[in-house]
């Protein structure tokens, strides 16, 4: 069987000019900050927002194999909510009808981001 080799260009000095910079920005905003430092990034207030319908967390087992879960209150086993949920940026959390709260949910922001409707 004959080999292919792939031929890509080498980088140009244009291209490589801005690496550098680029490289001193990612580390900086991928540092954690000494205490008592500001952050790299300016803060940003949480929001809250009412959903109506179920969660499902995707996963991926092993290649090729997804799978979902409906995330469900634990308190009382309701998975249709309405849901209010709160979003720090960091950690998204599901209140229930029934006051249970949920943050053991394993969704991704990007999850739930994706089903909340615009307001």
């Amino acid at each position: 069987m004959p080999e292919t080799t792939e031929h890509v260009a080498p980088p140009t000095e244009t291209g490589e000019a801005p690496l550098p910079d680029l490289t001193a920005l990612f580390t900086a905003l991928a540092a954690t900050n000494m205490p008592g430092a500001a952050t790299p990034t300016p803060s940003v207030g949480s929001w809250r927002a009412r959903y109506a319908g179920s969660f499902r967390h995707y996963t991926r087992p092993a290649p090729d194999v997804w799978a979902a879960e409906t995330v469900g209150c634990p308190e009382c086993g309701g998975k249709d909510g309405p849901w209010t949920v709160t979003c720090d940026w960091h950690r998204a959390t599901l209140g229930c009808p029934c006051g249970a709260v949920v943050r053991e949910h394993g969704l991704a922001f990007s999850e739930i981001w994706l089903v909340l409707p615009e307001t």
